[in-house]
């Protein structure tokens, strides 16, 4: 790699690299063209059809033409996602935040089980460590 010099107002010399040519990244994008299937997504328990539908990323008014958003924009009827018919569903549909029916039977509660309880343990460990390393580093225990 080429560097050059140049003089700095002290009359020091500082060096600098030069520019260099640009870099090639090779970029793969994977194509997934399966349909999700909505059902089996794992919010088929919850009850509410509004905060079911907020999950799933649907909505009732979106795929309708003539729809107006918050700032007075019409809508063209393509819902939330243009491509839901499409793929089966959105982000929030085939990768949602919150699914009750894949955390426990019921949907109510969720149990951290084995390697819940290893992974906290785990955490409160690794916070303890820190911490006494922090009192020991800046004190006179550690001199």
């Amino acid at each position: 790699m080429s560097m050059m010099l140049q003089k700095t107002g002290l009359g020091l010399r500082t060096t600098l690299p030069a520019r260099g040519g640009a870099t090639r990244r090779a970029l793969v994008i994977r194509n997934n063209s399966e349909k999700t299937n909505i059902n089996e997504v794992g919010l088929n328990s919850i009850e509410n059809d509004v905060v079911k539908n907020n999950l799933m990323g649907k909505s009732r008014y979106m795929d309708k033409k003539g729809w107006v958003d918050a700032q007075g924009r019409k809508g063209k009827g393509y819902g939330v996602y243009r491509f839901a018919d499409k793929y089966g569903a959105n982000v929030d549909g085939y990768s949602p935040i919150y699914t009750p029916d894949r955390w426990t039977e019921g949907g109510g509660s969720y149990k951290l089980g084995a390697k819940g309880l290893i992974a906290w343990a785990g955490l409160v460990v690794m916070l303890l460590a820190i911490g006494a390393n922090l009192i020991i580093s800046t004190s006179q225990l550690g001199a």
